[in-house]
């Protein structure tokens, strides 16, 4: 019986799966514009905007490749959505270990996925 059960649970799909590239891109898009509202130059946030203007755009071109593809508009509603999660959360979020861990991710991925965050 029990090998029954091994045999099914290793031939039954996953439930879940990972999210679609673009996704991702998306929530790096939108750890980096929060940052921008919260440091205290324009130049600071001109660059933390350079790198969610750069992950917006690998968003809406792997969402071509993905064959879903979606506008421009469709892509900054996203952002600007995720943005609003992470605004909620307040200006303490930088200090939070979930911060770290995405920006940490986003880098990993910047230099994976060829996109160019810094200006």
């Amino acid at each position: 019986m029990r090998t029954l059960l091994l045999a099914i649970a290793l031939i039954l799909p996953t439930s879940t799966g990972a999210q679609p590239y673009s996704d991702s891109m998306v929530d790096c898009a939108s750890v980096y514009q929060n940052a921008a509202q919260w440091v205290n130059t324009d130049e600071s946030a001109d660059k933390l905007m350079h790198a969610a203007i750069q992950w917006a755009e690998a968003a809406l071109v792997q969402s071509k490749a993905e064959g879903a593809p979606v506008s421009s508009d469709v892509i900054w509603q996203r952002i600007d959505g995720k943005t609003e999660k992470w605004e909620a959360k307040g200006g303490a979020v930088f200090f939070s270990q979930e911060f770290r861990d995405w920006t940490q991710y986003c880098r990993k991925f910047a230099k994976a996925r060829g996109v160019s965050i810094t200006p």
